[in-house]
């Protein structure tokens, strides 16, 4: 017989290289809608580099930004924070270099880099060791995505912020735990608050440095989403590969959608998905996404407290006739939906969204007086949906 009971819980609603060798000290600081231009030029004869991978990367060697170099060799990046960067350069069949520190500090508008490369070919084999890139797209579909993410970085960068809006009336649905019959049971309960943004989320330095998952303690855990503020920042593009696939339904030639995927090596809890773009007018419609990496994360936070429990309803002698299998876990039930809305003013908010994150549960199967069990993820449900804008 297979028994399934529900225990355990999830916490609060809801994240190869060629070298310049020219350097410049110093460009302007981040400001909205800034932009590093620069020209990447053979050293010698002045002849442009073009179908080059440009990556601008931090003191920690992290790429922060990437684009590729035009036919006239000319590139433009989103400027980063302030702060000392490298540029880099992937060409292949051709030798790597790396330019010195660049220092970003300056509120005024930078010039335009002018980037002399050392151009010395080297054998293709050779190349396919040394410039072997961790993201599995090639340098025109890398391009094209980064166009694609590119023309929605400005609405990306508003959509989370909707302070000065006033406050947001919410209808929210989120599951409650209850105690009933000896175990704990889910229910779902719908209300309504007044809250300042429609989706509280941890920052993007925190879903950079630890994914999308924290365990608050031994059995309570938090589940975030990317949103605007997430996909928007340059540790995004650091810790994801981009490309491009049509639209869902296939029948809208103005959709089309960037997708994403953690980088290999990837460890913590992250999120892969599409988020669909009106080429158009250059406006984010939804994201949808799941998460990735549940196994490690469900089996050290939330695993040893359901082994305590299912232990502990059984006398000392029976234990050692229990065995756990591996956690069951279908990974397209876990991930979520936000869907993107412009409102007066110009001004963006997430109207609607839906996570969907883990929590443990068991089933079991006794055969000659041994038991086994087999600990299941199951989805709990959190969604939110804005009803009212209530002005300041």
């Amino acid at each position: 017989m297979t028994a399934l009971t529900r225990y355990a819980c999830v916490g609060a609603i809801l994240a190869a290289s060629l070298g310049c060798a020219l350097l410049v000290p110093t460009v302007a600081a981040q400001e909205p809608g800034a932009r590093l231009p620069g020209i990447l030029v053979s050293e010698g004869d002045g002849a442009p580099v073009d179908v080059a991978v440009v990556s601008l990367v931090d003191a920690d060697d992290t790429v922060v930004w990437e684009t590729l170099s035009s036919a006239s060799g000319a590139f433009s990046l989103p400027l980063p924070p302030a702060g000392t960067y490298r540029v880099r350069v992937a060409r292949i069949g051709y030798d790597s270099w790396t330019s010195g520190p660049i220092r970003i500090d300056s509120a005024q508008a930078s010039g335009l880099l002018r980037l002399e490369i050392p151009v010395r070919p080297v054998p293709l084999p050779e190349i396919r060791v040394t410039e072997q890139n961790d993201c599995p797209t090639t340098p025109e579909e890398r391009q094209r995505a980064f166009e694609l993410y590119e023309s929605v970085l400005p609405v990306l960068a508003k959509v989370s912020h909707t302070e000065d809006l006033g406050r947001l009336r919410m209808r929210l649905v989120r599951p409650v735990r209850e105690w009933r019959r000896g175990q704990f049971l889910y229910r779902y309960d719908t209300t309504a608050v007044v809250v300042p943004q429609s989706l509280p989320n941890a920052s993007p330095g925190h879903l950079e440095a630890y994914g999308y998952a924290d365990a608050l303690n031994d059995t309570l855990t938090t589940f975030y989403a990317p949103d605007g503020d997430a996909l928007a920042s340059p540790g995004f593009l650091a810790t994801h590969c981009l490309s491009t696939t049509a639209d869902d339904e296939g029948n809208d030639e103005a959709v089309a959608g960037l997708a994403f995927e953690p980088r290999p090596g990837r460890e913590v809890v992250d999120v892969r998905g599409v988020l669909w773009i009106d080429t158009v007018a250059a406006e984010p419609r939804r994201i949808e996404f799941e998460y990735t990496s549940l196994h490690p994360f469900l089996r050290r936070h939330l695993e040893p407290s359901l082994r305590i429990h299912i232990l502990s309803r059984y006398p000392d002698h029976q234990r050692r006739f229990i065995s756990f299998r591996r956690i069951a876990v279908d990974k397209e039930l876990f991930g979520g939906r936000l869907r993107f809305e412009r409102i007066a003013h110009g001004r963006w908010l997430i109207r609607k969204w839906e996570i969907r994150s883990p929590t443990l549960l068991y089933r079991g199967d006794t055969v000659a007086g041994r038991k086994t069990v087999e600990p299941v993820a199951f989805p709990l449900r959190h969604g939110g949906e804005v009803i009212e804008i209530i002005p300041p």
